[in-house]
């Protein structure tokens, strides 16, 4: 398959707050209007439920209609910083900022009871035909925006990216030519098909970020959104071309799926090896270490492949099950994992080995990589 190339010539960048523009594409802004293209930026909301950074602005929150003008203030200024010359906000509706909440694992997530008017409140149908409208005016051969995740969870992006795709499938159906390309953000640890960045456009998202000192904290070399956090200017922007296909998650929710059987022959695997002894009777079960050994690799590899604990956890659970019913006395009396010392290292070793790797918080290849040739 041939590399996927960024080079657009229209691009409209869909997104969901004022800010988000700089923050996330910020050097994919600046790089298209350096190479002459044109670029048009679509807001939904005004970010009416921000939070100030300036002491001096607090009074602010909580007035949505003075919060969003504010916002739209600085929206304008980073605009300009920019180099963009167009820019609307959606919609039928004048969409509001939803706000977000974290949940019980630490993720965010809608509002209990959001606002009728808030953007996560309304039907993507609706999203999608304003998203839709600008895309038939504007007539983007590119367009931009966050991932089916909504970048780091938040609700708005979430409705952006569905309401995009939404909006591209309408158009591809209506034209008989292709849809405009659609590229999605890539966050850390996802794949990405282009990397875009360098200290001119650098300079550029600096001067677009401090016009939203309301939100972010601007320093010399590097800004912040929450404290304790901080990113590099020249720290490039990572898209990744994706599908409008509404059933897109099918694939990846298929290969998880094939990861229950993988713990059910690992189980099997394990078992019919590790009371495997080295020519000493002596000694300890030598296929014991292998029965775990590959349990332990195949746990890190799904972390590693799958960039998610989704398919670790299925092949956990039906490893564990196997183990359970082949510790079980079986009709004719026979047990295939004895209550011994090598038989429980065996069953309670492969099960803890797997909610280790389940447990560690991170485990990216890619930063290992880069520790490993020196990098900073």
């Amino acid at each position: 398959m041939a590399k996927a190339t960024f080079n657009p010539k229209r691009l409209l960048v869909v997104h969901a707050h004022p800010d988000d523009e700089s923050l996330f594409t910020g050097h994919v802004i600046a790089d298209a209007v350096a190479a002459k293209a044109e670029v048009m930026v679509l807001t939904l909301t005004r970010g009416e439920r921000g939070r100030m950074k300036l002491e001096e602005l607090k009074s602010l929150e909580g007035n949505l209609p003075s919060m969003g003008a504010f916002r739209a203030g600085e929206l304008g200024n980073a605009l300009r910083a920019l180099g963009v010359k167009q820019h609307r906000f959606a919609g039928t509706r004048a969409y509001q900022d939803s706000g977000f909440r974290i949940n019980a694992v630490g993720k965010p997530t809608k509002v209990k009871r959001p606002d009728e008017l808030s953007l996560a409140a309304v039907n993507v149908a609706v999203i999608a035909d304003d998203i839709y409208a600008v895309i038939k005016d504007f007539k983007p051969d590119t367009v931009v925006t966050y991932n089916r995740k909504g970048g780091f969870g938040h609700p708005d992006h979430k409705m952006a990216h569905e309401g995009t795709a939404m909006a591209l499938r309408r158009i591809a159906k209506e034209n008989s030519r292709r849809a405009p390309a659609f590229w999605v953000i890539a966050e850390r640890g996802e794949r990405a098909d282009v990397t875009i960045g360098n200290a001119k456009t650098a300079q550029i998202k600096k001067d677009a970020l401090s016009a939203h000192a309301s939100q972010i904290a601007v320093g010399p070399e590097t800004y912040s959104i929450t404290n304790g956090k901080e990113f590099r200017y020249d720290q490039p922007e990572r898209l990744r071309r994706s599908s409008i296909r509404p059933l897109r998650w099918v694939k990846p929710a298929l290969i998880a799926i094939w990861s229950l059987p993988l713990g059910v022959v690992a189980a099997i695997a394990g078992t019919m090896m590790h009371t495997i002894r080295a020519s000493n009777p002596e000694q300890w079960a030598i296929g014991l270490w292998i029965s775990l050994g590959i349990v332990w690799s195949l746990a890190v590899a799904l972390r590693l492949l799958r960039n998610s604990r989704g398919a670790l956890y299925l092949m956990t659970f039906s490893l564990w099950a196997t183990l359970f019913w082949l510790s079980m006395r079986q009709g004719g009396g026979s047990v295939a994992i004895l209550n011994n010392e090598v038989g429980n290292w065996w069953a309670y070793g492969s099960v803890i080995g797997c909610a280790v790797v389940i447990i560690f918080p991170k485990i990216r290849p890619g930063v290992w990589r880069k520790s490993a040739s020196g990098h900073r």
